[in-house]
């Protein structure tokens, strides 16, 4: 089964209404990841997502012989979301990289690249499938630290057409969770040194009422019997006049 897998990009978006609108648009889904396990290294410096447009594309078609044109949309939104997810724990800030954005002396660039694929069915799968290829590499101060080539594939539970939008989801998910469980784990070199907050002195004064009052009734019963003294031995002087 012959396939052409086409990439839209800047001026050319208007490509893909265009030829989506006589297929299939296939619109990537999100879903609500769970943080990562622990242990996460915390980083007291910024980190940057930088997508290149050129290899990861927001709308990506593939055609096959005998099926209608499946554009996958969304690609970088959802990419660039659940990273921002995933890595935010373990950085100062996270943020997403753009034109113009300049680096500063110790900040982190994630850079990624991905591409989908529609996979029709196999031996092991009775459905069609999303599969993802790509690579990405982190660098500090224009210094390379981990880098990976990476690819994943879906469920083949799914129908030909924009039922595929669940299966892109996944495959750039799970992208995404790989990368960020290396990420978060990078060795950080200048760990600054916690600071020491003053202590704070507290006095409950949300006591309730009752309490109060069991606690005035306390103070009561702990003062000498003496203290009532003079003022008996006045009540008795006037008495005897």
């Amino acid at each position: 089964m012959n396939r052409i897998l086409t990439t839209v990009v800047g001026v050319s978006m208007g490509l893909v209404s265009t030829s989506c609108h006589m297929g299939h648009t296939a619109q990537v889904k999100s879903s609500d990841l769970p943080p990562l396990p622990e242990p996460i290294v915390r980083h007291p410096s910024r980190i940057y997502v930088q997508l290149p447009e050129a290899t990861t594309a927001d709308a990506q078609c593939v055609a096959y012989e005998g099926y209608q044109t499946l554009c996958f949309t969304g690609i970088r939104d959802t990419l660039e979301a659940a990273l921002a997810d995933l890595l935010w724990p373990s950085y100062r800030e996270v943020r997403v990289r753009r034109h113009g954005d300049e680096l500063e002396p110790g900040d982190y660039l994630l850079q990624v690249e991905l591409t989908l694929d529609a996979l029709p069915p196999d031996a092991s799968r009775y459905g069609w499938s999303a599969g993802a290829k790509g690579r990405w590499r982190i660098v500090r101060d224009g210094l390379p630290i981990k880098g990976e080539a990476l690819s994943t594939r879906s469920r083949g539970d799914f129908a030909y057409g924009s039922g595929l939008g669940e299966a892109a989801g996944e495959v750039v998910e799970a992208v995404a969770a790989h990368i960020a469980h290396i990420v978060v784990r990078l060795p950080e070199p200048s760990v600054a040194p916690p600071v020491l907050l003053p202590p704070v002195v507290a006095k409950d004064s949300f006591a309730p009422a009752s309490e109060r009052a069991r606690g005035t009734d306390a103070k009561l019963a702990e003062r000498p019997a003496d203290a009532e003294k003079p003022a008996q031995s006045a009540t008795r002087a006037k008495s005897d006049r």
